[in-house]
């Protein structure tokens, strides 16, 4: 018989795709409780978010449990709720490390990895372009331009935030797999951010497409930072890290200690469950290494952002759940399936998301084609 595992943050939708595929059996706890979820496993809905998320936990029988996106904000309620339930991840101690920019600095500049300046406090005269970012950050959101924020005078960041350097080049996330003081590379994703076809804001993440195809150089520099945070940070299963590449160069932005939205995209390309390969981690059950893409294709995923609030018909919502599988089991380079699809009668706000879209083609500008077409599709059907 299969175990069961609590799932929770603010979109598991995709972490419970793989448990599913690894054999577990998933309880939910999700922000949104999509239709699509709904009819994978019991789930339920984080009404108030991340708050409620505690009394959810203590009504369930103790279970493993692992947390995505957005929980890793929350150490405390990390711990409250491993209390009693057996966390398969980062604890507390861990998280709050790893939010600590200044502490990364430092980590990772005494091993020559490049890391871009960081500082409390700016102004106009500062050489260079800089953003202002949340050590509470998720998906880039409250990502800010500096120099649009504080048209002046010299500013401290505001407690909780700081200032990184920008730099520019092709925006990435490396995915990692650690076990006890060591870490291997999964494999490195395209981010899409900043694309007028999402509607996401400047800095949000709006999808991923890859595996992308690295130089000898660049999976070497990957693997030794993934290894440094790893034994540094004392990170258990799987984690990201955001960073911009210039053509060899890799500068590390931040480091996601849980399950990162990518994965979702390895979880088709290598036809296996990475939360599967996560939780033996964290047990300390060998794992092996992870096999190689089974095609040589690339993978996408979208999320499509409200331009303007709208409200999801029955039409619409019936309709695109009928398309949550269609890929399933596909290696071919054409199609795409749909995925978090809202129950009809959800009201969306400007900005916030409706839907995910994924396909594969053989080339990253065929996948990006094929987003944005179904995404135009999806904007008709909705009016948004």
């Amino acid at each position: 018989m299969s175990e069961t595992i609590l799932i929770a943050g603010a979109s598991v939708r995709a972490a419970v795709d793989s448990a599913l595929r690894g054999g577990w059996r998933p309880v939910a706890a999700d922000l949104f409780n999509d239709q699509d979820l709904q009819q994978q496993c019991q789930a339920y809905r984080i009404a108030d978010y991340p708050e409620q998320l505690l009394a959810i936990s203590q009504e369930l029988p103790a279970m493993p449990w692992i947390y995505t996106g957005g929980l890793e904000n929350h150490p405390q309620l990390v711990d409250e709720i491993s209390r009693r339930h057996q966390w398969w991840g980062n604890p507390g101690s861990v998280l709050r490390k790893v939010s600590d920019p200044f502490l990364i600095q430092q980590i990772l500049t005494d091993q020559d990895i490049l890391f871009p300046a960081i500082r409390a406090d700016w102004s106009r005269q500062t050489p260079g372009r800089w953003l202002r970012k949340s050590i509470h950050s998720t998906g880039g959101s409250g990502v800010q331009w500096a120099d649009e924020l504080i048209p002046t005078k010299r500013s401290t960041a505001p407690a909780e935030t700081y200032y990184q350097q920008y730099i520019p080049g092709i925006t990435c996330s490396g995915l990692f797999l650690a076990e006890r003081t060591s870490s291997q590379l999964i494999g490195v994703t395209r981010q899409i951010v900043g694309k007028q076809f999402t509607s996401g804001k400047r800095f949000s993440y709006a999808g991923s497409i890859g595996p992308l195809r690295l130089t000898v150089e660049q999976q070497a520099t990957l693997a030794r930072i993934g290894s440094v945070l790893t034994a540094a940070l004392e990170l258990r299963g799987l984690f990201g890290v955001d960073f911009v590449c210039q053509q060899n160069k890799v500068w590390v932005l931040e480091i996601n200690p849980r399950f990162p939205a990518s994965t979702e995209i390895f979880d088709r390309a290598l036809s296996i469950s990475l939360v599967d390969f996560h939780c033996q981690a964290c047990q300390d059950n060998s794992v092996p290494k992870l096999p190689p893409p089974r095609d040589r294709l690339q993978y996408g995923k979208a999320i499509v952002y409200a331009r303007q609030p709208c409200t999801i018909s029955a039409q619409c919502s019936q309709a695109w759940l009928k398309q949550t599988s269609q890929m399933v089991a596909t290696t071919t380079s054409d199609g795409f399936s749909l995925a978090d699809i809202p129950a009809a009668g959800t009201i969306v706000s400007a900005g916030n998301p409706i839907l995910t879209i994924m396909t594969q083609g053989n080339k990253i500008r065929q996948v990006q084609r094929q987003l944005i077409q179904t995404v135009r599709q999806v904007r008709q059907q909705c009016n948004a």
